[in-house]
């Protein structure tokens, strides 16, 4: 059995508790990779990640019990992804894709610390919407290992706003 680390298993009961109950279930990995292609492909992707042109849905083999990512280069910023695989155990669930997309936009050794937290905050935010994103703050903010993440957007607008105003000064 394998023994998951202390923000691992935070992140993993935070999502449990939240992000789980929301989102897409897609019946065939074409639909899923449809979805997939509409938001790395988007404008407001590219923005945020513009390291990351392609990341492909497969399902994994029969009997797999977890779900997993494949970075196929290291060719983006920090040694970030610019292709990747997204490997589905089970369900062709919306959270589990964005969790799994969530890894290849950031450094192999990221793992499910706050970074990957407000990471996937991000795509939460933007793809399953705002009741889901705000469950899944709520969850990951009670657990030690994130109390002290930022609101990704909220955070992100009003840094924007302070800066407005300092050059208005």
């Amino acid at each position: 059995m394998t023994r998951l680390g202390t923000a691992q298993e935070a992140l993993y009961a935070a999502e449990a508790e939240s992000v789980d109950r929301h989102g897409i279930v897609w019946r065939r990995v074409a639909d899923a990779q449809r979805a997939l292609d509409a938001l790395v492909g988007s404008a407001w992707f590219g923005a945020r990640w513009p390291h990351l042109v392609r990341a492909t849905v497969e399902r994994r083999g029969a009997g797999a019990r977890w779900s997993t990512h494949q970075a196929l280069d290291a060719g983006g910023p920090g040694g970030c992804a610019t292709e990747g695989v997204v490997l589905v155990a089970g369900a062709l669930r919306q959270p589990v894709i964005l969790h799994e997309l969530a890894h290849l936009l950031l450094p192999r050794d990221a793992g499910h610390g706050p970074e990957f937290a407000e990471t996937m905050l991000t795509l939460v935010r933007r793809e399953m919407g705002f009741i889901a994103f705000a469950e899944y703050y709520h969850a990951l903010r009670s657990r030690d290992p994130f109390r002290a993440i930022r609101e990704p957007g909220v955070d992100d607008e009003r840094a924007g706003v302070h800066a407005a105003r300092q050059l208005q000064a």
